[in-house]
Protein backbone atom coordinates (compact mmCIF):
# COMPACT_ATOMS: atom_id res chain seq x y z
CA UNK A 1 0.00 0.00 0.00
CA UNK A 2 2.81 2.63 1.08
CA UNK A 3 4.24 2.21 -3.25
CA UNK A 4 0.65 2.54 -4.24
CA UNK A 5 0.24 5.69 -2.27
CA UNK A 6 3.50 7.40 -2.68
CA UNK A 7 2.59 6.72 -7.19
CA UNK A 8 -0.72 8.39 -6.15
CA UNK A 9 0.34 11.22 -3.53
CA UNK A 10 3.17 12.11 -6.04
CA UNK A 11 0.20 13.47 -8.67
CA UNK A 12 -1.02 15.82 -5.91
CA UNK A 13 2.15 16.61 -4.89
CA UNK A 14 4.46 16.72 -8.04
CA UNK A 15 3.44 21.02 -8.49
CA UNK A 16 4.78 22.00 -4.92
CA UNK A 17 7.53 19.73 -5.52
CA UNK A 18 8.47 21.15 -8.41
CA UNK A 19 8.34 24.83 -6.85
CA UNK A 20 10.51 23.81 -3.79
CA UNK A 21 13.09 22.10 -6.01
CA UNK A 22 12.90 24.97 -8.70
CA UNK A 23 12.21 21.89 -11.40
CA UNK A 24 11.40 21.99 -14.83
CA UNK A 25 8.43 19.86 -16.11
CA UNK A 26 11.03 17.17 -17.64
CA UNK A 27 12.80 17.09 -14.41
CA UNK A 28 9.28 16.70 -12.24
CA UNK A 29 8.14 13.88 -15.01
CA UNK A 30 11.28 12.38 -14.37
CA UNK A 31 10.75 12.78 -10.20
CA UNK A 32 7.89 10.52 -11.46
CA UNK A 33 9.24 8.56 -13.56
CA UNK A 34 12.98 7.89 -11.86
CA UNK A 35 11.24 5.46 -10.04
CA UNK A 36 9.37 3.65 -12.32
CA UNK A 37 12.07 2.96 -14.62
CA UNK A 38 14.46 1.66 -11.51
CA UNK A 39 11.66 -0.24 -10.89
CA UNK A 40 11.39 -1.88 -13.78
CA UNK A 41 14.76 -2.78 -14.50
CA UNK A 42 15.24 -4.50 -11.29
CA UNK A 43 12.17 -6.40 -10.97
CA UNK A 44 12.98 -9.39 -13.02
CA UNK A 45 16.57 -9.90 -10.98
CA UNK A 46 14.19 -8.75 -7.57
CA UNK A 47 11.94 -11.42 -8.76
CA UNK A 48 14.63 -14.27 -9.58
CA UNK A 49 16.55 -13.60 -6.02
CA UNK A 50 13.13 -13.99 -3.95
CA UNK A 51 12.82 -17.38 -5.88
CA UNK A 52 16.02 -18.51 -4.52
CA UNK A 53 17.06 -17.03 -0.98
CA UNK A 54 13.17 -16.76 0.06
CA UNK A 55 9.98 -14.50 -0.30
CA UNK A 56 9.69 -13.19 2.98
CA UNK A 57 13.38 -12.34 3.21
CA UNK A 58 13.39 -10.40 0.10
CA UNK A 59 10.17 -8.91 1.11
CA UNK A 60 11.13 -7.87 4.13
CA UNK A 61 14.44 -6.10 2.66
CA UNK A 62 12.40 -4.14 0.17
CA UNK A 63 10.13 -2.76 2.81
CA UNK A 64 13.01 -1.62 5.02
CA UNK A 65 15.02 0.01 2.42
CA UNK A 66 11.83 1.60 1.04
CA UNK A 67 10.77 3.56 3.92
CA UNK A 68 14.77 4.73 4.92
CA UNK A 69 14.71 5.88 0.99
CA UNK A 70 11.69 7.60 1.90
CA UNK A 71 13.09 9.34 5.05
CA UNK A 72 15.96 10.77 2.87
CA UNK A 73 13.39 11.89 -0.11
CA UNK A 74 11.69 14.34 2.79
CA UNK A 75 14.78 16.22 3.78
CA UNK A 76 16.17 16.63 -0.01
CA UNK A 77 14.98 19.17 -2.35
CA UNK A 78 17.60 19.87 -5.12
CA UNK A 79 15.77 17.79 -8.30
CA UNK A 80 18.84 16.02 -9.05
CA UNK A 81 18.64 14.35 -5.81
CA UNK A 82 15.31 13.70 -5.50
CA UNK A 83 15.68 11.88 -9.32
CA UNK A 84 18.44 9.89 -7.96
CA UNK A 85 16.89 8.83 -4.35
CA UNK A 86 13.66 8.26 -6.43
CA UNK A 87 15.51 5.55 -8.67
CA UNK A 88 16.54 4.14 -5.18
CA UNK A 89 13.29 3.72 -3.93
CA UNK A 90 12.71 2.33 -7.50
CA UNK A 91 14.81 -0.42 -6.97
CA UNK A 92 13.86 -1.39 -3.06
CA UNK A 93 10.00 -1.28 -4.16
CA UNK A 94 11.44 -4.01 -6.86
CA UNK A 95 12.51 -6.34 -4.27
CA UNK A 96 9.28 -6.24 -2.48
CA UNK A 97 6.40 -5.92 -4.78
CA UNK A 98 7.00 -9.71 -6.66
CA UNK A 99 7.84 -11.01 -3.46
CA UNK A 100 4.53 -9.88 -2.20
CA UNK A 101 2.04 -11.36 -4.47
CA UNK A 102 4.76 -14.85 -4.74
CA UNK A 103 3.99 -15.37 -1.15
CA UNK A 104 0.03 -14.53 -2.27
CA UNK A 105 0.70 -17.25 -5.34
CA UNK A 106 2.59 -19.68 -2.50
CA UNK A 107 -0.44 -19.81 -0.28
CA UNK A 108 -3.62 -19.90 -2.51
CA UNK A 109 -4.77 -21.89 -5.81
CA UNK A 110 -7.50 -22.18 -8.01
CA UNK A 111 -10.41 -19.84 -7.22
CA UNK A 112 -9.12 -19.46 -4.05
CA UNK A 113 -6.34 -17.55 -5.74
CA UNK A 114 -8.67 -15.52 -7.73
CA UNK A 115 -10.65 -14.03 -4.62
CA UNK A 116 -6.99 -13.37 -2.90
CA UNK A 117 -6.01 -11.47 -5.67
CA UNK A 118 -9.04 -9.78 -5.63
CA UNK A 119 -8.60 -8.55 -2.35
CA UNK A 120 -4.79 -7.47 -3.33
CA UNK A 121 -6.16 -5.91 -5.94
CA UNK A 122 -8.40 -3.95 -3.74
CA UNK A 123 -5.75 -3.00 -1.09
CA UNK A 124 -3.79 -1.60 -3.93
CA UNK A 125 -6.78 0.21 -5.08
CA UNK A 126 -7.34 1.49 -1.77
CA UNK A 127 -4.10 2.74 -1.46
CA UNK A 128 -4.00 4.56 -4.73
CA UNK A 129 -8.19 5.93 -3.79
CA UNK A 130 -6.74 6.97 -0.50
CA UNK A 131 -3.23 8.83 -1.64
CA UNK A 132 -4.48 11.81 -3.50
CA UNK A 133 -7.03 12.50 0.06
CA UNK A 134 -4.34 11.52 1.87
CA UNK A 135 -1.65 13.62 -0.13
CA UNK A 136 -3.98 16.54 -0.03
CA UNK A 137 -4.61 17.08 3.27
CA UNK A 138 -0.71 16.57 4.47
CA UNK A 139 0.72 18.91 1.52
CA UNK A 140 -1.92 21.52 2.07
CA UNK A 141 -1.21 21.25 6.09
CA UNK A 142 2.50 19.67 6.90
CA UNK A 143 4.21 20.34 3.17
CA UNK A 144 5.25 17.55 0.50
CA UNK A 145 8.04 16.01 2.58
CA UNK A 146 5.82 14.73 5.19
CA UNK A 147 4.40 12.76 2.49
CA UNK A 148 7.12 10.53 2.18
CA UNK A 149 8.03 11.00 5.85
CA UNK A 150 5.01 8.68 6.80
CA UNK A 151 6.21 5.72 5.13
CA UNK A 152 8.51 5.05 7.21
CA UNK A 153 6.78 3.87 10.64
CA UNK A 154 4.65 2.19 7.90
CA UNK A 155 7.71 0.81 6.84
CA UNK A 156 8.43 -0.53 10.39
CA UNK A 157 5.15 -1.81 11.41
CA UNK A 158 5.30 -3.94 8.42
CA UNK A 159 8.86 -5.57 9.09
CA UNK A 160 7.36 -6.65 12.24
CA UNK A 161 4.03 -8.15 10.79
CA UNK A 162 5.75 -10.02 7.99
CA UNK A 163 8.46 -11.40 9.92
CA UNK A 164 5.85 -12.67 12.56
CA UNK A 165 2.62 -13.51 10.72
CA UNK A 166 4.00 -14.50 7.19
CA UNK A 167 5.90 -18.26 6.45
CA UNK A 168 8.87 -18.20 4.28
CA UNK A 169 8.74 -19.55 0.89
CA UNK A 170 11.17 -20.19 -1.93
CA UNK A 171 11.32 -22.51 -5.20
CA UNK A 172 13.06 -25.57 -5.29
CA UNK A 173 15.98 -26.10 -7.63
CA UNK A 174 17.07 -24.15 -9.83
CA UNK A 175 14.98 -21.13 -10.37
CA UNK A 176 13.50 -20.47 -13.95
CA UNK A 177 14.17 -17.79 -16.78
CA UNK A 178 11.99 -14.86 -18.26
CA UNK A 179 12.09 -16.71 -21.48
CA UNK A 180 10.65 -19.82 -20.31
CA UNK A 181 8.14 -18.20 -18.12
CA UNK A 182 6.93 -15.55 -21.59
CA UNK A 183 6.45 -19.00 -23.24
CA UNK A 184 3.97 -20.14 -20.94
CA UNK A 185 0.24 -19.60 -22.20
CA UNK A 186 -1.25 -16.53 -22.03
CA UNK A 187 1.30 -14.68 -19.42
CA UNK A 188 2.42 -12.78 -22.51
CA UNK A 189 -1.03 -11.14 -23.31
CA UNK A 190 -2.14 -10.67 -19.99
CA UNK A 191 1.23 -8.55 -19.18
CA UNK A 192 0.68 -6.46 -22.30
CA UNK A 193 -2.71 -6.04 -21.51
CA UNK A 194 -1.65 -4.57 -17.93
CA UNK A 195 0.72 -2.88 -19.29
CA UNK A 196 -2.05 -1.03 -21.52
CA UNK A 197 -4.03 -0.41 -18.48
CA UNK A 198 -1.37 1.55 -16.75
CA UNK A 199 -0.26 3.25 -19.44
CA UNK A 200 -4.16 5.18 -20.16
CA UNK A 201 -4.43 5.59 -15.70
CA UNK A 202 -1.20 6.91 -15.26
CA UNK A 203 -1.27 9.16 -18.26
CA UNK A 204 -4.78 10.47 -17.36
CA UNK A 205 -3.70 11.06 -13.91
CA UNK A 206 -0.72 13.07 -14.52
CA UNK A 207 -2.00 15.28 -16.70
CA UNK A 208 -5.85 15.64 -14.90
CA UNK A 209 -3.70 16.55 -11.98
CA UNK A 210 -1.48 19.19 -13.62
CA UNK A 211 -5.16 20.53 -15.60
CA UNK A 212 -6.50 21.06 -12.08
CA UNK A 213 -3.70 22.00 -9.67
CA UNK A 214 -1.98 25.15 -12.39
CA UNK A 215 -5.03 25.44 -15.08
CA UNK A 216 -8.18 25.38 -11.98
CA UNK A 217 -6.03 26.64 -9.41
CA UNK A 218 -7.18 24.02 -6.90
CA UNK A 219 -5.88 23.37 -3.96
CA UNK A 220 -4.07 20.05 -2.83
CA UNK A 221 -7.60 19.30 -0.91
CA UNK A 222 -10.05 20.29 -3.72
CA UNK A 223 -8.01 17.92 -6.33
CA UNK A 224 -8.13 15.43 -4.46
CA UNK A 225 -12.09 15.07 -3.93
CA UNK A 226 -12.32 15.99 -7.63
CA UNK A 227 -9.80 12.94 -8.47
CA UNK A 228 -11.35 11.00 -5.78
CA UNK A 229 -14.31 9.25 -7.39
CA UNK A 230 -12.20 7.84 -10.19
CA UNK A 231 -9.37 6.20 -7.30
CA UNK A 232 -12.21 5.44 -4.88
CA UNK A 233 -13.75 3.28 -6.85
CA UNK A 234 -11.40 0.96 -7.64
CA UNK A 235 -11.39 -0.43 -3.82
CA UNK A 236 -14.81 -1.99 -4.64
CA UNK A 237 -14.28 -2.76 -8.46
CA UNK A 238 -10.99 -5.03 -7.54
CA UNK A 239 -12.82 -7.45 -5.78
CA UNK A 240 -15.72 -8.05 -7.94
CA UNK A 241 -13.09 -8.68 -10.60
CA UNK A 242 -11.65 -11.72 -8.75
CA UNK A 243 -14.77 -12.81 -8.08
CA UNK A 244 -16.01 -12.33 -11.80
CA UNK A 245 -12.88 -14.12 -12.46
CA UNK A 246 -13.15 -16.96 -10.63
CA UNK A 247 -16.62 -17.71 -11.72
CA UNK A 248 -16.42 -17.12 -15.45
CA UNK A 249 -12.46 -17.39 -16.54
CA UNK A 250 -10.35 -14.17 -17.44
CA UNK A 251 -11.66 -13.53 -21.13
CA UNK A 252 -14.90 -11.81 -20.37
CA UNK A 253 -14.54 -9.59 -17.14
CA UNK A 254 -11.06 -8.50 -19.10
CA UNK A 255 -13.06 -7.69 -22.33
CA UNK A 256 -15.95 -6.28 -20.17
CA UNK A 257 -13.79 -3.96 -18.11
CA UNK A 258 -11.72 -2.49 -20.55
CA UNK A 259 -14.59 -1.82 -22.71
CA UNK A 260 -15.52 0.14 -19.69
CA UNK A 261 -12.40 2.34 -19.48
CA UNK A 262 -12.68 3.18 -22.92
CA UNK A 263 -16.07 4.61 -22.38
CA UNK A 264 -15.28 6.37 -19.07
CA UNK A 265 -11.78 7.63 -20.70
CA UNK A 266 -14.05 9.13 -24.08
CA UNK A 267 -16.38 10.80 -21.04
CA UNK A 268 -13.62 12.60 -20.43
CA UNK A 269 -13.38 14.89 -23.83
CA UNK A 270 -16.11 16.80 -21.90
CA UNK A 271 -13.16 18.42 -19.76
CA UNK A 272 -13.53 22.30 -20.27
CA UNK A 273 -11.47 25.37 -18.84
CA UNK A 274 -14.89 25.42 -16.31
CA UNK A 275 -15.83 22.02 -16.17
CA UNK A 276 -17.32 20.60 -12.87
CA UNK A 277 -17.08 17.58 -10.89
CA UNK A 278 -20.41 16.63 -11.43
CA UNK A 279 -20.31 16.60 -15.24
CA UNK A 280 -17.32 14.42 -15.44
CA UNK A 281 -18.79 12.08 -12.86
CA UNK A 282 -20.19 9.20 -14.58
CA UNK A 283 -17.04 9.01 -16.63
CA UNK A 284 -14.66 8.80 -13.81
CA UNK A 285 -17.32 6.39 -12.20
CA UNK A 286 -17.10 4.14 -15.28
CA UNK A 287 -13.53 4.27 -16.07
CA UNK A 288 -12.52 3.43 -11.96
CA UNK A 289 -14.90 0.28 -12.08
CA UNK A 290 -13.57 -0.84 -15.17
CA UNK A 291 -10.19 -0.43 -14.77
CA UNK A 292 -10.06 -2.45 -11.46
CA UNK A 293 -11.94 -5.27 -12.90
CA UNK A 294 -9.74 -5.68 -15.88
CA UNK A 295 -6.45 -5.49 -13.93
CA UNK A 296 -7.91 -7.91 -11.87
CA UNK A 297 -8.60 -10.39 -14.85
CA UNK A 298 -5.08 -9.51 -16.65
CA UNK A 299 -3.18 -9.69 -13.20
CA UNK A 300 -4.81 -13.84 -13.15
CA UNK A 301 -4.04 -14.63 -16.67
CA UNK A 302 -0.27 -13.77 -15.89
CA UNK A 303 -0.14 -15.62 -11.89
CA UNK A 304 -2.24 -18.56 -12.37
CA UNK A 305 -0.79 -19.34 -15.95
CA UNK A 306 2.97 -19.38 -14.55
CA UNK A 307 4.62 -22.21 -13.60
CA UNK A 308 4.25 -22.84 -9.29
CA UNK A 309 8.00 -22.24 -9.33
CA UNK A 310 8.53 -19.35 -10.82
CA UNK A 311 6.11 -17.13 -9.16
CA UNK A 312 8.60 -14.82 -7.83
CA UNK A 313 9.38 -14.06 -11.61
CA UNK A 314 5.76 -14.02 -12.85
CA UNK A 315 5.19 -11.46 -9.71
CA UNK A 316 8.40 -9.09 -11.40
CA UNK A 317 6.70 -9.66 -14.81
CA UNK A 318 3.57 -8.43 -13.92
CA UNK A 319 4.56 -5.78 -12.09
CA UNK A 320 6.88 -4.78 -14.92
CA UNK A 321 4.10 -4.03 -16.81
CA UNK A 322 2.60 -1.95 -14.43
CA UNK A 323 5.70 0.13 -14.72
CA UNK A 324 7.19 0.34 -17.67
CA UNK A 325 2.64 1.23 -18.69
CA UNK A 326 2.91 3.81 -16.62
CA UNK A 327 6.03 5.47 -17.98
CA UNK A 328 4.59 5.26 -21.44
CA UNK A 329 1.61 6.37 -20.57
CA UNK A 330 3.20 9.51 -19.27
CA UNK A 331 5.95 10.18 -21.59
CA UNK A 332 3.91 9.48 -24.55
CA UNK A 333 0.60 11.27 -23.76
CA UNK A 334 3.03 13.94 -22.74
CA UNK A 335 4.47 14.22 -26.83
CA UNK A 336 0.94 13.93 -27.42
CA UNK A 337 -0.23 17.35 -25.18
CA UNK A 338 2.94 18.80 -25.97
CA UNK A 339 2.67 18.47 -29.59
CA UNK A 340 -0.39 20.19 -29.43
CA UNK A 341 0.44 22.69 -27.52
CA UNK A 342 2.90 23.51 -29.85
CA UNK A 343 0.37 23.63 -32.82
CA UNK A 344 -1.91 25.83 -30.93
CA UNK A 345 -0.04 27.78 -28.39
CA UNK A 346 2.78 31.45 -28.99
CA UNK A 347 5.70 29.95 -30.56
CA UNK A 348 8.02 27.96 -27.16
CA UNK A 349 5.22 27.51 -25.18
CA UNK A 350 6.28 24.91 -22.50
CA UNK A 351 3.08 22.55 -21.96
CA UNK A 352 3.58 23.39 -17.70
CA UNK A 353 3.43 27.25 -18.60
CA UNK A 354 0.44 26.58 -20.93
CA UNK A 355 -1.72 24.56 -17.92
CA UNK A 356 -0.78 27.74 -15.87
CA UNK A 357 -2.38 30.04 -18.20
CA UNK A 358 0.74 31.95 -19.12
CA UNK A 359 1.86 33.33 -22.15
CA UNK A 360 -2.07 32.45 -24.05
CA UNK A 361 -1.20 28.80 -23.63
CA UNK A 362 -4.12 27.97 -21.29
CA UNK A 363 -6.18 27.91 -24.02
CA UNK A 364 -3.79 25.13 -25.67
CA UNK A 365 -3.61 23.12 -22.98
CA UNK A 366 -7.46 21.90 -22.75
CA UNK A 367 -7.11 20.66 -26.55
CA UNK A 368 -3.74 19.08 -25.37
CA UNK A 369 -5.62 16.99 -22.79
CA UNK A 370 -8.44 16.33 -25.09
CA UNK A 371 -6.07 15.24 -27.57
CA UNK A 372 -3.99 13.17 -24.86
CA UNK A 373 -7.92 10.88 -24.28
CA UNK A 374 -8.33 10.28 -27.53
CA UNK A 375 -4.90 8.74 -27.74
CA UNK A 376 -5.46 6.65 -24.65
CA UNK A 377 -8.79 6.13 -25.48
CA UNK A 378 -7.03 4.01 -28.66
CA UNK A 379 -4.54 2.04 -26.72
CA UNK A 380 -7.54 0.81 -24.24
CA UNK A 381 -9.40 -0.04 -27.57
CA UNK A 382 -6.72 -2.08 -29.10
CA UNK A 383 -6.13 -3.53 -25.54
CA UNK A 384 -10.18 -5.17 -25.58
CA UNK A 385 -9.45 -6.37 -28.82
CA UNK A 386 -6.55 -8.17 -27.55
CA UNK A 387 -8.36 -9.71 -24.96
CA UNK A 388 -10.83 -11.91 -26.35
CA UNK A 389 -8.02 -14.06 -27.52
CA UNK A 390 -7.58 -14.94 -23.41
CA UNK A 391 -8.68 -18.07 -22.32
CA UNK A 392 -12.31 -17.99 -21.13
CA UNK A 393 -11.78 -21.03 -18.65
CA UNK A 394 -11.56 -20.52 -15.16
CA UNK A 395 -8.44 -21.66 -13.27
CA UNK A 396 -8.70 -25.33 -13.04
CA UNK A 397 -5.90 -25.83 -10.22
CA UNK A 398 -7.35 -27.28 -7.31
CA UNK A 399 -8.05 -25.12 -4.41
CA UNK A 400 -5.57 -25.55 -1.47
CA UNK A 401 -7.00 -24.12 2.27
CA UNK A 402 -6.63 -20.52 2.61
CA UNK A 403 -5.04 -20.63 6.13
CA UNK A 404 -2.27 -22.93 5.40
CA UNK A 405 0.53 -20.96 3.87
CA UNK A 406 2.81 -23.62 1.58
CA UNK A 407 5.90 -23.24 -0.45
CA UNK A 408 5.22 -23.61 -3.88
CA UNK A 409 7.00 -26.73 -5.02
CA UNK A 410 4.53 -28.45 -2.32
CA UNK A 411 7.46 -28.62 0.48
CA UNK A 412 5.93 -27.81 3.95
CA UNK A 413 8.44 -25.61 5.80
CA UNK A 414 8.68 -24.09 9.46
CA UNK A 415 6.41 -21.38 9.56
CA UNK A 416 7.87 -18.85 11.91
Amino acid sequence: MIVGLDGTALTIAGPDIARDAGASLAELQWIANAYLVALAIALFPAGRLADRIGRRRVFVAGVAGFGVVSLLIAVSSAAWLLIALRAVQGACGALLQPAALALLRASFSGKRLDLALGVWGGAGALSIAAGPVVAGLIVQNFGWPMVFLVNGPIAAVTVVLALCAVGESRAAGRPGRPLELVRAPGVVLGTVLIGLIYFALYGLLFFLTLYLRNLRGFDPVATAEWLLPLTAVLVLSAPVGGALTAKFGPRWPAVGGLVLVLLGMLGFLAIGTATTQAEVLPAALVLGSGTGVALIAATQVVIANAPVAMSGLASALQQVATQAGGVAGILVLGAVVSWQVGELAPPGTDVGLAAQGIGGGSAAFVPGFQAAVIAAAVVIAAGAVLATRTSDRPSAQPAGPPDRPSDVDGERRHQQ
